[in-house]
């Protein structure tokens, strides 16, 4: 069998990630405060993926049409806009560099709105608003629904829970950044590249969430209507994870991980890199989607990326590299507090055990993702190293007999 292809094309989530580097760029070359940076990434990012997946002109809009032509001028203004406000803030410096920089900031945000709704037609309101409408009336028996309807609501509750958090995310990780860029030690440079690469990861989150047109075919296909689901999803995010995460499974000790290294800079970049591979890995996991991430969602199954080697290589890397970061097993008085840090963290990683379970169970009903989850268990990370065991001990047996 052959590896299914992917609902986004490989180079989509390359282009992004080129729009991510050129948005970073340009915040360090302009040398933007924290906001206007997050700005400047958003819009790098999106605009290169939507161009990606448009799919042709769309249909009229109040008697015309919209073309990639106009969304393309559409983006070409709000760049503009952006560029405009960079000049004038390097032009003036100072305080009212950053007045004029504020001032220019709505404009821009506005802007942004625009061409994104130029790009993506008004179908990612208009259907979706009435369909909503006709859902609320039918509970009380004024109208019928569909079950397109429940679809259509069950995907703004998604939106409405999970998009203020990535914007809000985003927006924190490039701050954390810009505050420790400056820095000129191993350690300032390894927080600031762990941020980046969460700014990107929450960067792209927040575009899929933007993006749930059929014009780039990002529509949502289906929503996990499970309980189960919908808990182990909403306990790995405020509100619900301050109570499971931070009071239940207490896991961090306030052992800093450096401490291991402090006499040898040689293992402290080996440990310190390997944060950031596995980090660097579950951020490309998250640009594999391109404009289609989103949580408890079908739409579409992702085969490219990490994707090519393992189901949930997100999940795995990011529950990894919590180990190496946090590290519970160290910064404690007695060794009950060791392990029952230990134990916290693995009641973590089996929260998010449970998200990948009922994603699978979510998305079965899919047949490409079934077709998909087969070439996995034949080919995939965990089968080639179970092959090569195998193989070894086959061999081992050879040689004994021998």
């Amino acid at each position: 069998k052959r590896l299914p292809v992917s609902a986004v094309a490989p180079m989509t989530g390359g282009w992004g990630a080129l729009g991510a580097l050129v948005g970073l760029l340009v915040g360090l070359h302009f040398k933007l405060d924290a906001l206007a940076g997050w700005i400047s990434l958003l819009v790098c990012v999106a605009v290169p993926m939507w161009i990606k997946e448009w799919r042709g002109c769309g249909p009229p809009i109040e008697g015309r049409t919209v073309t990639p032509l106009v969304a393309l001028a559409g983006v070409s203004v709000v760049t503009s806009m952006l560029l405009a406000s960079m000049q004038l803030q390097v032009l003036f410096g100072g305080e009212k560099g950053q007045s004029v920089s504020i001032f220019m900031l709505p404009v821009l945000f506005v802007g942004a709105l625009m061409a994104m709704f130029a790009l993506i037609r008004p179908g990612l309101l208009s259907p979706t608003i009435p369909a909503c409408g006709r859902l609320l009336l039918a509970l009380f028996g004024r109208a019928h629904h569909c079950p397109g309807d429940v679809l259509s609501l069950m995907g703004w509750i998604v939106k409405a829970v999970f998009l203020p958090l990535m914007l809000a995310w985003s927006l924190v990780w490039m701050a954390s950044a810009d505050e420790v860029w400056s820095g000129r030690s191993w350690m300032a440079m390894f927080t600031a590249a762990l941020a980046l690469l969460y700014a990107i990861d929450t960067a792209f989150a927040t575009v899929g969430y933007l993006s749930t047109s059929e014009k780039i075919n990002g529509q949502i296909r289906s929503v996990d209507r499970t309980l189960l689901g919908w808990l182990s999803a909403l306990a790995c995010y405020p509100p619900l994870s301050v109570l499971v995460l931070d009071t239940w499974l207490v896991y961090k000790t306030g052992a800093v991980w450096t401490a291991w290294f402090s006499t040898n800079a040689a293992l402290a970049w080996i440990w310190g890199g390997s944060i950031l591979l596995l980090t660097g890995i579950y951020t490309w996991a998250t640009v594999a989607f391109g404009p289609r991430f989103s949580n408890l969602t079908n739409r579409g199954i992702i085969t490219s990326g990490p994707y090519r080697w393992g189901k949930h290589p997100a999940y795995l890397c990011k529950n990894l590299s919590w180990w190496l970061i946090f590290v519970p097993f160290l910064g404690n008085e007695t060794t009950l507090d060791a392990v029952l840090h230990c134990l916290a963290l693995l009641g973590v990683n089996a929260i998010y055990a449970i998200r990948a379970w009922t994603e699978e169970r979510h998305l079965r009903s899919d047949p490409e993702y079934r077709a998909y989850a087969e070439w996995i268990a034949q080919n995939g990370w965990i089968a080639k190293a179970r092959q090569l065991l195998l193989g070894r001990a086959i061999a081992g047996r050879g040689h004994d007999g021998a």
